[in-house]
């Protein structure tokens, strides 16, 4: 288990598990000066290295750490309370970068992004689970027109023939009380963003950093081209299988027709190949052969994101990514 002596105490190699979330949070780069070099390394912030914990690990480029273990004047030190402030400053600009960028404000003043499948089942359960709270006001005016409840879940407005060419949850609904609908369950999602914070697994596209970053019940971004597979209807709803596959990891969930909005998400963007932003949740992390697969619960799907206007601050593992 030991490797060497420092200082008269005992090297502990640090947990790859560990180092990996220590990473992340940093995304991958010098947690001082910015870079984002390849040689990026693991400092114990109290020059113990043994005390392998989360808090006492901080991610340096090879010149800062040299200089945290170098004695200047004081006013250059990297002393343990400075690195600690430099930490706990970078990890939460990225968590707060990483979350913003999931958001379809922020994809340009041309854009038409928007979340085009919203999770209505769900999305209340993960609203309560996290202690968060649909836009008061609108949620009121819902809740006195009774066409939702206090929890957020729906109530029809009127019955619809689920024969028809294309049929929604929002088919329940005069249209501009679909729109009402839509508009708080948007809201909604990107709250469910930016308090949680996703873990992006286009940063991650990993077999071991998959392992020891997510499991099941993590929440997770993802933006890539999906394969969907149309299925058979049952009383006007069909579920898509969807897959995303790369470097023998695949990524599968199953969407509900019930639950998208507008009639070209409906025919033209969930269908066949195309590159969907993804907010889900993890359901379970399993073998099939060599393949490693992710089963997933979607939360909400955006259409219209583009991968110029994505700007995570994230070294991305996706073939777009690369391509930039």
């Amino acid at each position: 288990m030991a490797s060497d002596s420092t200082n008269g105490k005992t090297r502990k190699k640090i947990p790859i598990q560990l180092e990996n979330t220590v990473l992340y949070k940093c995304g991958f780069k010098c947690c001082v000066c910015k870079t984002d070099e390849t040689s990026v390394q693991i400092h114990h912030i109290d020059q113990n290295p043994s005390n392998n914990i989360e808090g006492n690990l901080v991610a340096l480029c090879s010149n800062c750490h040299d200089r945290a273990h170098t004695t200047h004047q004081l006013s250059k030190n990297l002393t343990p309370s400075r690195l600690l402030k430099f930490k706990s400053m970078w990890e939460n600009e990225i968590s707060e970068k990483s979350s913003i960028a999931m958001l379809p404000e922020n994809q340009g003043n041309l854009s038409n992004a928007m979340w085009t499948f919203v999770n209505h089942q769900r999305l209340p359960d993960l609203m309560r689970g996290y202690g968060l709270k649909f836009e008061p006001e609108l949620l009121r005016e819902l809740i006195e027109e009774n066409l939702i409840d206090a929890h957020g879940n729906l109530k029809f407005e009127h019955d619809v023939n689920p024969k028809k060419a294309v049929y929604t949850i929002y088919d329940h609904y005069r249209w501009d009380n679909a729109r009402r609908i839509h508009s708080l369950f948007l809201k909604a999602v990107d709250k469910i963003i930016m308090s949680v914070r996703p873990i992006e697994l286009g940063a991650i596209w990993t077999k071991t950093q998959i392992n020891n970053l997510i499991s099941p019940g993590s929440i997770c971004f993802c933006f890539r081209g999906f394969m969907f597979q149309r299925g058979s209807l049952i009383e006007g709803v069909e579920n898509r299988h969807a897959y995303a596959r790369a470097k023998n990891i695949e990524l599968r969930m199953l969407v509900n027709s019930f639950h998208i909005y507008g009639t070209s998400a409906y025919i033209g963007h969930f269908v066949g190949n195309s590159r969907v932003a993804a907010l889900i949740m993890v359901r379970d992390i399993f073998r099939e052969g060599n393949k490693m697969v992710i089963s997933a619960t979607p939360i909400a799907l955006g259409s219209g994101f583009s991968t110029h206007d994505y700007s995570s601050p994230y070294p991305l593992k996706y073939g777009w990514a690369r391509d930039r």
